[in-house]
């Protein structure tokens, strides 16, 4: 006969180990899903305060670099005349035309190893040419001023003038009479003709001065006993180039030969004034010129040359320059 107590208690306990199973499973699910949770947040905390460190430390650093942008920028302003925006207004001007200068085509203007080896030599040659005249003329200014002051010649102060220069080359002791105003003429026409769409674009390619100087060495660009020469290496430069050194005139006698009165008969005290180029060797042929020039009537000024240095001219394009300018004469 059962007991009654038993019957109260049932025989199969599963459905409760089951449900304790759950809950225990669901509470293990919980418990991961915190810690998750919770290391996901210690690292944003983490990111976060890196992130406020940095920006503290920027923060701090930036007045230093904006006083130090401020420096520089004064610095730079202080290399030019210009102001803040004058100097933007410069440098856009500034890029826009290097951004239409024309892209050299390759194997153009491409030189070799050689060729600027070759360059290289001749600007040395050069350089030791020009400090080998600086030292000549230094002492020569050294055996001056131990000169006794009587004996050295005394020229009157320069002067500027308004007038038109005319030009007198005295080299290898003879007299040469240049006709300047027609030299520079047919000059500036040869040049305008070969880059007549440069100059009025007022863009010149390095490809063009050699065309300028291929012209030159072809057609015969002068008057007189001189042609012009353009040069490219180691600069653009034009210079004056001698026909013939036998052409000049003897300067024994110079007031009384026939081509000198007839230049100076073209020509007016009252507007035309000498230019007189000297070369070293030259001296005194050029006091008897002088002579000549200041008994006409003339006033004259002169500027001396090595023995080697020949006649250059600063390179111009555009309109011809004005006959009548300042001149300094002495």
């Amino acid at each position: 006969m059962p007991q009654p107590g038993r019957r109260a208690v049932p025989d199969n306990l599963d459905p409760l180990v089951d449900t304790l199973s759950n809950v225990v499973g669901i509470l293990v699910i919980v418990v991961v899903l915190t810690q998750l949770q919770l290391g996901d947040a210690l690292e944003r905390v983490a990111e976060i305060d890196l992130l406020r460190t940095r920006e503290e430390r920027a923060q701090g650093l930036m007045p230093a670099e904006v006083d130090a942008l401020g420096l520089r920028r004064d610095a730079l302003l202080r290399r030019t005349d210009e102001g803040v925006e004058e100097s933007i207004v410069l440098a856009e001007e500034t890029l826009a035309a290097l951004s239409e200068v024309a892209e050299v085509k390759p194997g153009k203007e491409r030189r070799s190893m050689a060729e600027l080896r070759e360059e290289l030599a001749e600007s040395k040659i050069e350089l030791k040419d020009e400090r080998a005249a600086l030292e000549q003329r230094g002492d020569f200014a050294g055996d001056l001023r131990e000169v006794p002051k009587q004996m050295v010649a005394r020229l009157p102060d320069p002067q500027i003038v308004q007038g038109k220069e005319s030009w007198i080359l005295v080299r290898k002791g003879r007299i040469y009479l240049a006709d300047r105003e027609k030299l520079f003429d047919q000059g500036q026409r040869a040049i305008g003709k070969v880059l007549e769409g440069a100059i009025q674009s007022r863009r010149v390619r390095p490809d063009e001065f050699d065309t300028v100087a291929r012209y030159f060495r072809k057609r015969d660009v002068g008057a007189g006993n001189f042609r012009w020469r353009f040069e490219t290496k180691p600069r653009n430069q034009v210079e004056l180039e001698w026909r013939s050194l036998d052409e000049g005139l003897e300067y024994p006698g110079l007031g009384s030969k026939r081509a000198m009165r007839a230049w100076l008969a073209e020509r007016s005290p009252e507007i035309d004034f000498i230019k007189f180029h000297v070369w070293a060797d030259s001296f005194e042929a050029y006091l008897e010129a002088r002579e000549v020039i200041e008994a006409a009537g003339f006033r004259a000024g002169w500027s001396g040359h090595e023995l080697d240095d020949e006649l250059e001219v600063p390179l111009r394009f555009g309109p011809a320059a004005p006959e009548v300018g300042p001149i300094q004469v002495d």
